[in-house]
């Protein structure tokens, strides 16, 4: 036998022995060991070894008595000789085995030798990351950093329900002492010893308790560690305060984030160098620990020492001197509770038994630490303590010296204070009027902010800390603008301590308890109408009229409506909250990760319809199960440009019906004012400008326009579907943008440089239904805004709405956004300039005056100066569907040649549409988190679905039509086999539906998602590339696993098939994290 089989025999033996169950015998699997008990190993090889000799001396003497058998017996017994062969043959293979193994035992003996001498003189330079170590303090050549293990992370995914588990945390400072007694107090658990690190556990015993008992421990003292590129994996934390020199930089780590989320500090005393060690320490802590934290926590201190005296009295004495004299020190009283002093008892008990009053003792205090977070509002979830301890350490690591607030911390956007304020006074200046007195505004104002300040998923802070940090202020200077005192303030805190009893009594969600709230206004509410302030949270401005006449904020409509079956983010507000009475408006909301689509169209005159006629090729390729306005989330228009976005995507009217309509109101108008005839003609209707203010009869323009958008419905009312945003441009000295939606991001008072164009430009938002504009006002003849004045066609100072469009996008949601995808629709251009003869005079003043003005309404130079500020990613997703006249463009009142145009629209329109509208699909996907990112060997794994919002059956007929050559989605340079067509729509729910799975290095690594449409071309996804922090923003969702901060909505019906299919895409990079013993019966 060959040494490969003879080393093969005594691994498998080894493997055996080490696999063998110590009750039945049975094989089971064990998890791999860093270091191995060479003595283990060898006396289960000389079991072995023992078990074989047993078993050669039985077969030995079974040999024997057969032999005798056989002399007793015949010679023709064949049967006792076949055994007797069987059994010497038997007898010679298990004696070679036993010579192989005693070989492999001994070549066994020298490899253990050989690797405990490479491990010991290997171990020094050897990385010393380990699962369990949480903090350590790292040197390089950058600077001082604090290495991040993410424990609480890999203990969260430990416990069985970390979102309801409540964990206790206790730390142990000491060396030798504490090693001996954490090996008595936890014996379910492994450690080891080492001074370099902060190590975290949790006790095996209370994974599945309701307070899991989570324990970390370290030296006195945490030394630099030399940067090791192996722990690259790990998370670094810059502190761009410390310096290689500064010994207290792990006192401040410990004081300012560690002792916010402890409760029990149990400090070794024997271990530091006696009582007056500790209490420096103390002391040194205290100092640090200062202000800290808006948290109210003190930590108790446990003082573990030995009994040195045989005199109870002089052990009590020296145990109250210690106390009172650390008591003393009035920062020690501010961040610590009472220390208490434990004596273990002397050598004649066991170390068990000395240990036991140690554990009785801690539960004991660990239990009282508990009960007062409770009290306080701070006794955090498994999930909300993994969250706010990587907060408090990132906080801490960049500013040490400034207070961590925590109520703040636990949300993303907190709400702006002067928007809120604002709010908040024009609700008190609208009931005041209606005669309310304080209280019922009160309670109004605190029902309001319950469902702001406990979204579903976040922690219940007591109401005293939320109102203090987030809305007390708010609420004194709305009362002062009332003329109240700013103490009246106090009884929105009382009402909101009064809901938040409701809350924790299990009358939740806070959604329902504020709805329940508002049923007892609903009368004096029902006349109540504004469209300054969403009257259902008084935080964010409204965005859609209901057919009640209240107004709701995406928030709140996407909160009190009901997904629409098989659409996302759409919703049906069956009944208003705020008047009880039956609505039946469709809102629809944009998702938080997807892309703006965006729409403009230019002025024209007559040749208006040239844009409807590009989008009436658009609405023939999608079919008529696809409206035209589903692609688009923004439309801006100017001049004839207005007419067809009200009528298309305010009124929502069929492109087929807006074409015919804005032909035949062209028609109509032009026709009854033919051009003149005659120079004379022209000078006399020159003259009669001047003085009727106007080339046409307004009064008949007036006329038309009201009879196509009726005289009483204003820009901002109500909407076949909401959700558009909807502006026409008009022109004084600047710009003026007459909107159907209220800003959310508002600066400078409604005033917003454009840099496109060197000027302002201004936002109308009416305060009431009085100043409202009304549709057919948004066009000429000027028309007279309050604070603004007159206001004229918008054509004639910015024909192409496409600039203000873009820079107008970014204040319509809080997330600023740009439109990822623009469709600019133009009313036609001539093929070049004209040929301008040569002339041997100068030009006047008044012929340069006229080309100024001309070139001030050129839409495509316009066109070309925006394109000019994309970059080439960007630059792909705007388009600009034109035409292009052989000759001279048709004067604006050409109306004899509208057939003309027609025809020569329908020429080119085919080469302009597909890859426009191929970029609206694509802009229409989106991509979401399905679940927080998992931190796993060095990178993040992500779990996403590619979802659409329009239906999916619907793009993929589309897609699969323009482009039947698409394969897959691409990540990257990766191909991810993921078909846009086979199995992406949901036989149940009928969404669009693709699992992706992907890894990113870092949060801030570029995430590019792209569409393979053939071999070489790929198209990327609306609003790709982004990164994973913004995905996490967007969706308030933490690596900590849970939503802060979220608003909680509904984003479609549930689908049990839609989770399947994303469960098994996530189950297929669930790693084997923690050890889960198996065993197998044979």
């Amino acid at each position: 036998m060959t040494g490969a089989e003879i080393e093969s025999d005594a691994s498998s033996l080894s493997t055996t022995a080490d696999h063998a169950c110590d009750l039945c015998g049975c094989l089971r699997e064990t998890p791999p060991q860093l270091q191995q008990d060479s003595d283990s190993e060898f006396h289960d090889v000389h079991l072995e070894i023992q078990a074989l000799r047993s078993l050669c001396d039985s077969l030995k003497q079974m040999t024997f008595n057969l032999t005798r058998e056989l002399g007793m017996t015949s010679a023709g017994h064949d049967q006792v000789r076949k055994k007797l062969i069987d059994a010497e043959h038997e007898r010679d293979i298990l004696r070679r085995r036993l010579e192989h193994v005693e070989r492999a035992y001994e070549t066994k003996s020298m490899l253990y030798d050989t690797i405990r001498v490479l491990f010991e003189e290997l171990l020094p330079s050897m990385s010393q990351w380990r699962r369990d170590d949480w903090l350590r303090l790292v040197k390089r050549p950058l600077g001082i950093f604090v290495q991040h293990g993410r424990c609480l992370n890999s203990m969260r995914e430990q416990l069985v329900s970390p979102q309801t588990q409540l964990p206790s945390l206790t730390l142990f400072i000491g060396q030798r002492s504490k090693d001996v007694a954490l090996r008595y107090l936890f014996p379910e658990n492994q450690f080891r010893a080492g001074h370099h690190s902060l190590q975290l556990h949790v006790d095996n015993r209370t994974l599945f308790a309701e307070h899991p008992f989570l324990f970390a421990h370290c030296d006195p003292q945490v030394t630099f560690m030399g940067y090791d590129p192996e722990d690259g994996g790990q998370e670094q934390i810059p502190l761009p305060w410390a310096s290689s020199g500064d010994r207290h930089i792990w006192d401040i780590i410990l004081a300012r984030v560690l002792l916010l989320f402890i409760d029990v500090i149990c400090i070794f005393a024997d271990d530091m160098g006696g009582l007056d060690a500790v209490s420096t320490m103390l002391a040194k802590w205290a100092m640090e620990g200062r202000n800290a934290s808006s948290m109210d926590h003190r930590p108790r201190v446990l003082i573990v020492t030995e009994t040195n005296s045989g005199s109870i009295t002089q052990d009590f004495l020296e145990e109250s001197d210690f106390v009172f004299m650390l008591m003393q020190d009035v920062n020690v009283c501010e961040v610590f509770s009472t220390p208490s002093l434990l004596r273990l008892p002397g050598a004649p008990l066991s170390d068990m038994a000395r240990h036991r009053s140690l554990k009785d003792e801690l539960l004991k205090v660990v239990d009282l630490s508990r009960r007062n977070r409770k009290q306080d509002g701070c006794l955090f979830s498994a999930a909300h303590l993994d969250l706010f301890f990587q907060r408090a350490l990132h906080h801490v690591c960049q500013t040490p010296l400034l207070p961590f607030y925590i109520v703040q911390s636990s949300r993303r956007e907190a709400p702006m204070r002067q928007p809120h304020i604002t709010h908040l006074r024009h609700f008190m200046a609208l009931t005041n009027g209606r005669r309310w007195n304080w209280e019922d505004q009160a309670v109004f104002i605190a029902s309001t902010l319950l469902v702001d300040a406990y979204p579903p998923g976040s922690h219940y802070f007591s109401p005293a800390a939320v109102f203090d940090s987030l809305y007390r202020q708010p609420c004194e200077e709305a009362a002062i603008s009332v003329g109240l005192e700013p103490p009246k303030s106090q009884l929105i805190q009382y009402h909101l301590a009064q809901f938040h009893g409701r809350l924790l009594f299990g009358q939740g969600p806070p959604r329902r308890i504020h709805q329940t709230n508002l049923a007892q206004w609903q009368e004096l509410l029902k006349g109540m109408v504004t469209s300054h302030s969403c009257l259902g949270c008084l935080l964010r401005p409204p965005q859609h009229r209901l057919s009640c006449g209240h107004a709701y904020c995406d928030v709140c409509a996407a909160g009190y409506g009901r997904p629409i079956e098989g659409a996302e983010y759409q919703y049906l507000v069956n009944r208003c909250i705020l008047c009880q009475e039956l609505c039946n408006n469709q809102i629809n909301v944009l998702p938080p990760t997807a892309s703006v689509r965006a729409i403009t169209i230019d002025g024209g005159g007559v040749r208006g319809f040239i844009p409807l006629r590009f989008l009436m090729h658009i609405q023939q390729i999608l079919g008529p199960e696809c409206p035209v306005q589903d692609l688009f989330d923004v439309a801006f228009g100017t001049s004839a440009g207005g007419i067809a976005v009200l009528k298309a995507f305010h009124q929502r009217r069929s492109v087929s019906e807006c074409e015919h309509t804005l032909t035949d109101l062209m028609m109509r108008f032009f026709q009854r004012h033919p051009p003149p005839r005659s120079p004379w003609e022209k000078i006399a209707r020159t003259i009669r400008c001047w003085w009727a203010d106007g080339w046409y009869n307004a009064s008949m323009w007036e006329e038309l326009l009201q009879q196509e958008f009726t005289a009483t419905t204003g820009m901002f009312d109500v909407q076949p579907v909401s959700g558009i945003k909807v502006a026409v441009t008009t022109t004084t000295d600047q710009t003026v943008l007459l909107i159907n939606y209220r800003r959310v991001v508002d600066l400078e008072g409604g005033r917003k440089a454009n840099r496109t164009f060197g000027g302002y430009y201004y936002v109308h938002e009416a305060v009431d239904d009085l100043e409202e504009p009304k549709l057919w006002q948004c066009f000429f003849p000027p028309i007279e805004l309050p604070g603004i004045g007159s206001c004229a066609d918008g054509g004639l100072k910015h024909n192409n709405p496409a600039p203000i469009c873009r820079a107008e996008t970014q204040f319509m949601w809080a997330s600023r956004p740009v439109p990822g995808t623009l469709i600019s629709l133009g009313t036609g251009k001539a093929v070049g300039r004209r040929h301008r003869r040569r002339r041997f005079w100068a030009r006047g003043f008044a012929f340069r005056l006229y080309d100024s003005f001309m070139a001030s309404m050129d839409a495509e130079q316009a066109w070309r100066e925006l394109l000019g500020q994309l970059d080439g990613v960007n630059k792909r997703h705007y388009h600009r569907l034109d035409v292009t006249f052989p000759r001279q463009e048709p004067l604006l009142n050409a109306a004899a040649e509208v057939k003309w145009m027609t025809d020569l629209v329908d020429q080119t329109a085919q080469a302009q549409v597909l890859p426009a509208l191929t970029s609206l699909l694509l802009a229409s996907l989106f991509f979401e988190l399905s679940s927080p990112p998992r931190w796993e060997d060095g990178r993040f794994h992500c779990i996403g679905t590619i979802r659409c919002r329009l239906r999916g059956s619907t793009l993929v007929d589309i897609l699969s039509r323009l482009h039947p050559q698409a394969s897959t989605y691409v990540l990257g340079a990766v191909r991810l086999n993921a078909s846009p067509f086979d199995g992406a729509t949901c036989d149940h729910c009928s969404r669009y539906c693709v699992p992706v799975r992907f890894c990113a290095e870092t949060l801030d690594s570029p995430i590019a998602l792209s569409l393979e449409l053939n071999k070489n071309q790929l198209q990327p996804l609306g609003g790709f590339p982004l990164s994973l922090r913004w995905l996490l923003d967007r969706q308030a969702l933490e690596l900590a696993g849970c939503a802060i901060n979220s608003d909680g909505l509904p984003a479609r019906t549930e689908c049990r098939s839609c989770d399947k299919r994303i469960h098994r895409k996530s189950a297929l990079v669930q790693l084997n994290t923690s050890y889960r013993k198996r065993v197998r019966f044979i």
